[in-house]
């Protein structure tokens, strides 16, 4: 068992994520980060990266859930807190996710398409 990290920041000229893992991947519109039973992954909101606060990452409707622990924030009195969650010991497939962040007072959501895979 491990623990993923995956970076959120915001891009140049727009309100969209940019986004890394500790793994090497980035990406605009998507990254995938390989995760195994038991990991746990933790999104960081990178210091001084534009996005101010997490406020909910959540499956999309059309998709799986891989957690035994759903993404919650670590302490939600921080607003600049991480959020963590719990990959199932039984999960396979992958996850597909929204993140929604504020900017100032401006709420966003943005579909990344961030992909959880089960590696073996």
């Amino acid at each position: 068992m491990s623990t993923e990290i995956i970076n959120i920041s915001k891009q140049e000229g727009n309100n969209h994520l940019y986004l890394t893992d500790n793994e090497g991947h980035a990406g605009k519109d998507s990254i995938t980060t390989q995760v195994h039973p038991g990991d746990t992954v933790t999104w960081k909101l990178v210091p001084n990266g534009g996005i101010d606060q997490i406020t909910g990452i959540t499956a999309k409707p059309d998709s799986q859930d891989i957690f035994s622990v759903d993404p919650a924030p670590v302490n939600p009195n921080d607003p600049k807190t991480d959020w963590t969650g719990t990959i199932s010991e039984n999960a396979t497939g992958t996850e597909s996710y929204s993140i929604g962040y504020k900017i100032g007072d401006n709420n966003y959501t943005d579909d990344p398409d961030l992909e959880m895979k089960h590696g073996g």
